[in-house]
Protein backbone atom coordinates (compact mmCIF):
# COMPACT_ATOMS: atom_id res chain seq x y z
CA UNK A 1 0.00 0.00 0.00
CA UNK A 2 1.39 3.43 -0.96
CA UNK A 3 1.10 6.13 1.66
CA UNK A 4 0.79 9.79 0.95
CA UNK A 5 4.04 11.46 1.85
CA UNK A 6 5.10 15.07 2.00
CA UNK A 7 8.49 15.59 0.39
CA UNK A 8 9.99 19.06 -0.08
CA UNK A 9 6.55 20.63 0.09
CA UNK A 10 5.11 18.32 -2.58
CA UNK A 11 2.30 15.87 -1.85
CA UNK A 12 3.03 12.42 -3.22
CA UNK A 13 -0.10 10.46 -4.07
CA UNK A 14 1.76 7.37 -5.31
CA UNK A 15 5.39 6.23 -5.15
CA UNK A 16 6.31 8.28 -8.25
CA UNK A 17 3.19 10.35 -8.71
CA UNK A 18 2.93 13.77 -7.13
CA UNK A 19 -0.01 16.09 -6.62
CA UNK A 20 1.44 18.50 -9.17
CA UNK A 21 1.22 15.70 -11.77
CA UNK A 22 -2.53 15.66 -11.17
CA UNK A 23 -2.61 19.41 -11.73
CA UNK A 24 -0.82 19.13 -15.07
CA UNK A 25 -2.98 16.20 -16.18
CA UNK A 26 -6.09 18.25 -15.51
CA UNK A 27 -4.45 21.23 -17.20
CA UNK A 28 -3.96 19.22 -20.41
CA UNK A 29 -7.51 17.88 -20.17
CA UNK A 30 -8.89 21.35 -19.56
CA UNK A 31 -7.10 22.76 -22.61
CA UNK A 32 -8.31 20.03 -24.98
CA UNK A 33 -11.88 19.52 -23.72
CA UNK A 34 -13.70 22.80 -24.18
CA UNK A 35 -14.85 24.82 -27.16
CA UNK A 36 -13.78 22.25 -29.75
CA UNK A 37 -15.59 19.50 -27.85
CA UNK A 38 -18.80 21.50 -27.60
CA UNK A 39 -18.77 22.35 -31.30
CA UNK A 40 -17.81 18.86 -32.48
CA UNK A 41 -21.33 17.36 -32.04
CA UNK A 42 -22.68 20.23 -34.14
CA UNK A 43 -20.31 19.43 -36.97
CA UNK A 44 -20.85 15.67 -36.81
CA UNK A 45 -24.60 16.09 -36.36
CA UNK A 46 -24.81 18.08 -39.59
CA UNK A 47 -22.28 16.11 -41.65
CA UNK A 48 -23.20 12.56 -40.68
CA UNK A 49 -21.93 9.44 -38.85
CA UNK A 50 -19.02 8.78 -41.20
CA UNK A 51 -17.22 11.74 -39.64
CA UNK A 52 -17.70 10.20 -36.19
CA UNK A 53 -16.20 6.94 -37.46
CA UNK A 54 -13.20 8.85 -38.80
CA UNK A 55 -12.78 10.54 -35.43
CA UNK A 56 -12.99 7.16 -33.71
CA UNK A 57 -10.24 5.70 -35.92
CA UNK A 58 -7.95 8.70 -36.39
CA UNK A 59 -8.64 10.98 -33.44
CA UNK A 60 -6.25 9.29 -30.99
CA UNK A 61 -3.27 8.72 -33.33
CA UNK A 62 -3.67 12.20 -34.84
CA UNK A 63 -3.47 13.73 -31.36
CA UNK A 64 -1.54 11.58 -28.88
CA UNK A 65 1.47 10.62 -31.03
CA UNK A 66 2.27 14.18 -32.23
CA UNK A 67 1.87 15.58 -28.70
CA UNK A 68 4.29 13.01 -27.32
CA UNK A 69 6.80 13.82 -30.05
CA UNK A 70 6.35 17.56 -29.48
CA UNK A 71 7.04 17.11 -25.77
CA UNK A 72 10.21 15.12 -26.44
CA UNK A 73 11.50 17.88 -28.73
CA UNK A 74 10.71 20.57 -26.16
CA UNK A 75 12.45 18.57 -23.42
CA UNK A 76 15.68 18.64 -25.46
CA UNK A 77 15.59 22.37 -26.02
CA UNK A 78 18.28 24.39 -24.28
CA UNK A 79 17.25 26.38 -21.23
CA UNK A 80 17.57 30.15 -21.35
CA UNK A 81 18.62 32.55 -18.62
CA UNK A 82 15.34 34.48 -18.72
CA UNK A 83 13.27 31.31 -18.38
CA UNK A 84 11.41 31.53 -21.70
CA UNK A 85 9.05 28.72 -22.60
CA UNK A 86 10.41 26.03 -24.95
CA UNK A 87 8.96 26.65 -28.43
CA UNK A 88 11.83 25.48 -30.71
CA UNK A 89 13.75 28.73 -30.12
CA UNK A 90 17.12 27.19 -29.23
CA UNK A 91 17.09 25.13 -32.45
CA UNK A 92 17.18 28.36 -34.45
CA UNK A 93 19.42 31.38 -34.11
CA UNK A 94 19.11 35.15 -34.34
CA UNK A 95 16.23 36.22 -36.55
CA UNK A 96 15.08 32.60 -36.94
CA UNK A 97 14.36 32.37 -33.23
CA UNK A 98 12.22 35.51 -33.34
CA UNK A 99 10.38 34.29 -36.45
CA UNK A 100 9.52 30.91 -34.94
CA UNK A 101 8.27 32.67 -31.80
CA UNK A 102 6.12 34.97 -33.92
CA UNK A 103 4.76 32.01 -35.88
CA UNK A 104 3.85 30.27 -32.62
CA UNK A 105 1.89 33.33 -31.49
CA UNK A 106 0.18 33.71 -34.86
CA UNK A 107 -0.77 30.02 -34.78
CA UNK A 108 -2.38 29.89 -31.36
CA UNK A 109 -3.71 33.41 -30.92
CA UNK A 110 -6.66 32.66 -33.28
CA UNK A 111 -7.48 29.70 -31.03
CA UNK A 112 -7.99 32.12 -28.13
CA UNK A 113 -10.30 34.09 -30.42
CA UNK A 114 -12.33 30.93 -31.09
CA UNK A 115 -12.74 30.37 -27.37
CA UNK A 116 -13.45 34.05 -26.76
CA UNK A 117 -16.19 34.24 -29.39
CA UNK A 118 -17.75 31.00 -28.16
CA UNK A 119 -17.58 32.19 -24.54
CA UNK A 120 -19.39 35.47 -25.24
CA UNK A 121 -22.02 33.69 -27.35
CA UNK A 122 -22.68 31.17 -24.59
CA UNK A 123 -22.81 33.89 -21.93
CA UNK A 124 -25.16 35.99 -24.04
CA UNK A 125 -27.37 32.93 -24.57
CA UNK A 126 -27.47 32.31 -20.81
CA UNK A 127 -28.39 35.92 -20.00
CA UNK A 128 -31.04 36.38 -22.68
CA UNK A 129 -32.76 32.99 -23.03
CA UNK A 130 -32.38 31.59 -19.52
CA UNK A 131 -32.16 34.59 -17.20
CA UNK A 132 -34.12 36.98 -19.48
CA UNK A 133 -31.58 39.77 -18.99
CA UNK A 134 -31.34 41.97 -22.08
CA UNK A 135 -29.83 45.13 -20.57
CA UNK A 136 -26.20 44.14 -21.30
CA UNK A 137 -25.22 44.54 -24.96
CA UNK A 138 -22.44 42.54 -26.61
CA UNK A 139 -19.93 45.41 -26.47
CA UNK A 140 -19.75 45.94 -22.68
CA UNK A 141 -20.15 42.20 -22.06
CA UNK A 142 -17.18 41.38 -24.32
CA UNK A 143 -15.03 44.06 -22.70
CA UNK A 144 -15.69 42.87 -19.14
CA UNK A 145 -15.14 39.18 -19.89
CA UNK A 146 -11.99 39.62 -22.01
CA UNK A 147 -10.50 42.02 -19.44
CA UNK A 148 -11.12 39.49 -16.66
CA UNK A 149 -9.46 36.71 -18.66
CA UNK A 150 -6.32 38.77 -19.27
CA UNK A 151 -6.13 39.72 -15.60
CA UNK A 152 -6.02 36.00 -14.78
CA UNK A 153 -3.36 35.37 -17.45
CA UNK A 154 -1.19 38.07 -15.87
CA UNK A 155 -0.90 35.97 -12.69
CA UNK A 156 1.63 33.57 -14.24
CA UNK A 157 1.99 29.89 -15.17
CA UNK A 158 1.37 28.17 -11.85
CA UNK A 159 -1.69 30.25 -10.94
CA UNK A 160 -3.30 29.80 -14.37
CA UNK A 161 -2.73 26.03 -14.39
CA UNK A 162 -4.16 25.75 -10.87
CA UNK A 163 -7.30 27.68 -11.89
CA UNK A 164 -7.73 25.53 -15.01
CA UNK A 165 -7.39 22.35 -12.98
CA UNK A 166 -10.02 23.58 -10.54
CA UNK A 167 -12.41 24.17 -13.43
CA UNK A 168 -11.60 20.94 -15.29
CA UNK A 169 -13.08 18.45 -12.81
CA UNK A 170 -16.57 19.99 -12.47
CA UNK A 171 -16.68 20.56 -16.21
CA UNK A 172 -15.75 16.93 -16.96
CA UNK A 173 -18.31 15.66 -14.46
CA UNK A 174 -21.02 17.90 -15.92
CA UNK A 175 -20.32 16.84 -19.51
CA UNK A 176 -20.35 13.17 -18.48
CA UNK A 177 -23.63 13.63 -16.61
CA UNK A 178 -25.24 15.33 -19.61
CA UNK A 179 -24.07 12.53 -21.92
CA UNK A 180 -25.54 9.92 -19.56
CA UNK A 181 -28.80 11.84 -19.25
CA UNK A 182 -29.24 11.71 -23.02
CA UNK A 183 -29.10 7.89 -23.14
CA UNK A 184 -32.88 7.33 -22.56
CA UNK A 185 -33.57 9.53 -25.57
CA UNK A 186 -31.12 7.86 -27.94
CA UNK A 187 -32.53 7.23 -31.42
CA UNK A 188 -30.51 5.16 -33.88
CA UNK A 189 -32.48 6.85 -36.63
CA UNK A 190 -30.35 9.95 -36.02
CA UNK A 191 -27.46 7.96 -37.45
CA UNK A 192 -29.18 5.66 -39.89
CA UNK A 193 -31.07 8.51 -41.56
CA UNK A 194 -27.96 10.50 -42.34
CA UNK A 195 -26.07 7.30 -43.16
CA UNK A 196 -28.58 6.61 -45.93
CA UNK A 197 -27.95 10.05 -47.38
CA UNK A 198 -24.18 9.47 -47.31
CA UNK A 199 -24.57 6.06 -48.97
CA UNK A 200 -26.44 7.71 -51.80
CA UNK A 201 -23.64 10.25 -52.29
CA UNK A 202 -20.75 9.43 -54.65
CA UNK A 203 -17.68 7.94 -52.98
CA UNK A 204 -15.35 10.80 -54.02
CA UNK A 205 -17.71 13.29 -52.33
CA UNK A 206 -17.71 11.29 -49.10
CA UNK A 207 -13.92 10.96 -49.11
CA UNK A 208 -13.55 14.68 -49.75
CA UNK A 209 -15.82 15.50 -46.80
CA UNK A 210 -13.79 13.19 -44.55
CA UNK A 211 -10.54 14.79 -45.69
CA UNK A 212 -11.81 18.33 -45.12
CA UNK A 213 -12.80 17.41 -41.56
CA UNK A 214 -9.20 16.59 -40.53
CA UNK A 215 -8.47 20.17 -39.36
CA UNK A 216 -11.51 20.12 -37.08
CA UNK A 217 -10.45 16.75 -35.62
CA UNK A 218 -6.90 18.05 -35.11
CA UNK A 219 -8.22 21.09 -33.25
CA UNK A 220 -10.78 19.22 -31.15
CA UNK A 221 -8.18 16.95 -29.51
CA UNK A 222 -5.38 19.50 -29.33
CA UNK A 223 -3.69 20.70 -26.15
CA UNK A 224 -0.38 21.66 -27.81
CA UNK A 225 -0.24 25.14 -26.18
CA UNK A 226 -0.12 23.51 -22.75
CA UNK A 227 2.72 21.14 -23.76
CA UNK A 228 5.23 24.00 -23.71
CA UNK A 229 4.54 25.09 -20.08
CA UNK A 230 4.37 21.40 -19.09
CA UNK A 231 7.76 20.69 -20.67
CA UNK A 232 9.18 23.77 -18.96
CA UNK A 233 8.03 22.44 -15.59
CA UNK A 234 9.22 18.86 -16.04
CA UNK A 235 12.62 19.90 -17.43
CA UNK A 236 13.34 21.16 -13.93
CA UNK A 237 13.03 17.59 -12.65
CA UNK A 238 16.02 16.54 -14.82
CA UNK A 239 16.44 12.74 -15.24
CA UNK A 240 12.88 11.84 -14.23
CA UNK A 241 11.32 14.75 -16.10
CA UNK A 242 10.82 13.45 -19.64
CA UNK A 243 9.48 10.06 -18.61
CA UNK A 244 7.01 11.64 -16.21
CA UNK A 245 5.94 14.31 -18.72
CA UNK A 246 5.18 11.68 -21.37
CA UNK A 247 3.24 9.58 -18.85
CA UNK A 248 1.17 12.61 -17.82
CA UNK A 249 0.30 13.28 -21.49
CA UNK A 250 -0.76 9.64 -22.02
CA UNK A 251 -3.00 9.67 -18.94
CA UNK A 252 -4.54 12.97 -19.98
CA UNK A 253 -5.25 11.77 -23.50
CA UNK A 254 -6.91 8.60 -22.32
CA UNK A 255 -9.39 10.79 -20.41
CA UNK A 256 -9.66 13.31 -23.27
CA UNK A 257 -10.39 10.74 -25.96
CA UNK A 258 -12.83 8.65 -23.91
CA UNK A 259 -14.87 11.62 -22.67
CA UNK A 260 -15.05 13.35 -26.06
CA UNK A 261 -16.13 10.18 -27.88
CA UNK A 262 -18.85 9.36 -25.37
CA UNK A 263 -20.13 12.94 -25.24
CA UNK A 264 -20.26 13.32 -29.03
CA UNK A 265 -21.93 9.94 -29.56
CA UNK A 266 -24.55 10.65 -26.92
CA UNK A 267 -25.32 14.07 -28.41
CA UNK A 268 -25.63 12.73 -31.95
CA UNK A 269 -27.98 9.94 -30.84
CA UNK A 270 -30.04 12.04 -28.41
CA UNK A 271 -30.44 15.41 -30.15
CA UNK A 272 -32.47 15.91 -33.36
CA UNK A 273 -30.80 17.08 -36.55
CA UNK A 274 -32.79 20.32 -36.50
CA UNK A 275 -31.07 21.41 -33.28
CA UNK A 276 -27.65 20.90 -34.83
CA UNK A 277 -28.70 22.88 -37.90
CA UNK A 278 -29.87 25.74 -35.66
CA UNK A 279 -26.62 25.68 -33.65
CA UNK A 280 -24.51 25.89 -36.79
CA UNK A 281 -26.65 28.68 -38.27
CA UNK A 282 -26.56 30.75 -35.06
CA UNK A 283 -22.88 30.03 -34.23
CA UNK A 284 -23.77 28.26 -30.96
CA UNK A 285 -22.28 25.24 -29.22
CA UNK A 286 -24.34 22.11 -28.63
CA UNK A 287 -25.10 22.88 -24.96
CA UNK A 288 -26.74 26.16 -25.92
CA UNK A 289 -29.45 24.42 -27.97
CA UNK A 290 -30.31 21.62 -25.57
CA UNK A 291 -33.87 21.48 -24.27
CA UNK A 292 -34.72 19.92 -20.95
CA UNK A 293 -37.29 17.24 -20.32
CA UNK A 294 -38.26 15.00 -17.46
CA UNK A 295 -35.92 14.41 -14.54
CA UNK A 296 -32.93 15.97 -16.28
CA UNK A 297 -34.40 19.42 -16.93
CA UNK A 298 -32.07 21.01 -14.34
CA UNK A 299 -29.02 19.79 -16.27
CA UNK A 300 -30.20 21.43 -19.45
CA UNK A 301 -31.01 24.69 -17.70
CA UNK A 302 -27.43 24.93 -16.43
CA UNK A 303 -25.92 23.66 -19.71
CA UNK A 304 -24.95 27.17 -20.91
CA UNK A 305 -23.17 27.76 -17.59
CA UNK A 306 -21.24 24.52 -18.11
CA UNK A 307 -20.28 25.71 -21.57
CA UNK A 308 -19.05 29.00 -20.11
CA UNK A 309 -16.78 27.14 -17.69
CA UNK A 310 -15.43 25.03 -20.55
CA UNK A 311 -14.68 28.03 -22.74
CA UNK A 312 -13.02 29.88 -19.87
CA UNK A 313 -10.56 27.13 -18.96
CA UNK A 314 -9.71 26.45 -22.58
CA UNK A 315 -9.06 30.15 -23.22
CA UNK A 316 -6.72 30.24 -20.25
CA UNK A 317 -4.93 27.06 -21.35
CA UNK A 318 -4.14 28.40 -24.81
CA UNK A 319 -3.75 32.03 -23.79
CA UNK A 320 -1.08 31.20 -21.18
CA UNK A 321 1.64 30.29 -23.69
CA UNK A 322 0.47 32.90 -26.23
CA UNK A 323 0.64 35.77 -23.73
CA UNK A 324 4.03 34.71 -22.37
CA UNK A 325 5.69 34.12 -25.74
CA UNK A 326 4.26 37.31 -27.26
CA UNK A 327 5.55 39.27 -24.27
CA UNK A 328 8.98 37.67 -24.62
CA UNK A 329 9.00 38.46 -28.33
CA UNK A 330 8.04 42.08 -27.73
CA UNK A 331 10.83 42.45 -25.16
CA UNK A 332 13.48 40.96 -27.48
CA UNK A 333 12.43 43.06 -30.47
CA UNK A 334 11.92 46.39 -28.70
CA UNK A 335 15.03 46.22 -26.53
CA UNK A 336 13.09 47.94 -23.72
CA UNK A 337 12.63 46.65 -20.19
CA UNK A 338 11.00 43.23 -20.16
CA UNK A 339 8.21 44.21 -17.76
CA UNK A 340 7.16 47.27 -19.78
CA UNK A 341 7.30 45.38 -23.08
CA UNK A 342 5.21 42.53 -21.71
CA UNK A 343 2.59 44.95 -20.41
CA UNK A 344 2.33 46.66 -23.80
CA UNK A 345 2.13 43.27 -25.55
CA UNK A 346 -0.62 42.16 -23.17
CA UNK A 347 -2.55 45.37 -23.81
CA UNK A 348 -2.26 44.89 -27.58
CA UNK A 349 -3.51 41.29 -27.31
CA UNK A 350 -6.40 42.41 -25.10
CA UNK A 351 -7.56 45.13 -27.52
CA UNK A 352 -7.28 42.84 -30.54
CA UNK A 353 -9.11 40.03 -28.76
CA UNK A 354 -11.88 42.37 -27.63
CA UNK A 355 -12.40 43.76 -31.15
CA UNK A 356 -12.64 40.37 -32.83
CA UNK A 357 -14.79 38.82 -30.09
CA UNK A 358 -17.17 41.75 -30.37
CA UNK A 359 -17.34 41.27 -34.19
CA UNK A 360 -18.42 37.62 -33.66
CA UNK A 361 -16.92 35.84 -36.71
CA UNK A 362 -17.97 32.34 -37.81
CA UNK A 363 -16.25 30.07 -35.27
CA UNK A 364 -16.45 26.82 -37.22
CA UNK A 365 -15.07 28.39 -40.39
CA UNK A 366 -12.23 29.90 -38.35
CA UNK A 367 -11.39 26.47 -36.95
CA UNK A 368 -11.41 24.69 -40.31
CA UNK A 369 -9.74 27.33 -42.45
CA UNK A 370 -7.14 28.77 -40.10
CA UNK A 371 -6.65 27.28 -36.64
CA UNK A 372 -6.48 23.58 -37.41
CA UNK A 373 -4.00 23.72 -40.32
CA UNK A 374 -1.64 26.16 -38.59
CA UNK A 375 -1.70 24.00 -35.47
CA UNK A 376 -0.75 21.10 -37.74
CA UNK A 377 2.43 22.93 -38.72
CA UNK A 378 3.45 23.38 -35.06
CA UNK A 379 2.25 19.95 -33.99
CA UNK A 380 3.28 17.79 -36.95
CA UNK A 381 5.73 19.40 -39.35
CA UNK A 382 8.15 21.60 -37.39
CA UNK A 383 9.09 18.85 -34.89
CA UNK A 384 9.65 16.41 -37.77
CA UNK A 385 11.77 18.94 -39.65
CA UNK A 386 13.93 19.60 -36.59
CA UNK A 387 14.32 15.90 -35.83
CA UNK A 388 15.82 15.26 -39.27
CA UNK A 389 17.94 18.42 -39.42
CA UNK A 390 19.30 18.80 -35.87
CA UNK A 391 21.89 16.30 -34.53
CA UNK A 392 20.65 16.80 -30.98
CA UNK A 393 17.31 15.23 -31.98
CA UNK A 394 18.71 12.33 -34.05
CA UNK A 395 17.64 9.72 -31.47
CA UNK A 396 13.98 10.58 -32.15
CA UNK A 397 14.11 9.59 -35.83
CA UNK A 398 12.01 6.65 -37.00
CA UNK A 399 8.71 5.47 -38.48
CA UNK A 400 6.69 7.46 -35.96
CA UNK A 401 8.02 10.73 -37.36
CA UNK A 402 7.05 9.66 -40.88
CA UNK A 403 3.47 8.95 -39.78
CA UNK A 404 3.29 12.31 -38.01
CA UNK A 405 4.38 14.07 -41.21
CA UNK A 406 1.65 12.29 -43.22
CA UNK A 407 -1.02 13.47 -40.78
CA UNK A 408 0.27 17.02 -40.91
CA UNK A 409 0.41 17.15 -44.70
CA UNK A 410 -3.13 15.76 -45.02
CA UNK A 411 -4.42 18.46 -42.66
CA UNK A 412 -2.55 21.24 -44.46
CA UNK A 413 -3.78 20.08 -47.86
CA UNK A 414 -7.34 20.28 -46.54
CA UNK A 415 -6.73 23.97 -45.79
CA UNK A 416 -5.34 24.67 -49.24
CA UNK A 417 -8.33 22.98 -50.88
CA UNK A 418 -10.86 25.07 -48.95
CA UNK A 419 -9.01 28.25 -49.92
CA UNK A 420 -9.12 27.51 -53.67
Amino acid sequence: MNKATTLSGTITTRSNWHWQDNIWTLGLYGTAVGAGTLFLPVEIGTRGPVIFLVMLLLGLPLSLIPHLLLCRVYMREEKTENGTLPIFGSFFSGRGEKLITLFYCVTFFPVTLVYGVALINALDNLLVEHLHITAISRGPLSFIVVAALYVVLSKGRDRVVAIMSALALPFAASVLLIAISLIPGWHLSNLTGTAAEITAAPLPVTLKNIWLTLPLITFSFCCAPMVSPLSSYYRERKAEGEKKALFVIRIAYFAIFASILFFVLSCVLGIPHESFARAKAENLNVLSVMKGNGDFSLIYHIAPLIAIIGMTKSFLGVGLSVAQTFGQLAASVSGKKARASKRLASLALFLLTYGIVYANPDVLSLIEMFCGPLIAVILFLIPAYLIYTRPALAELRGVTVFLVVLGGLATLCALLWTML
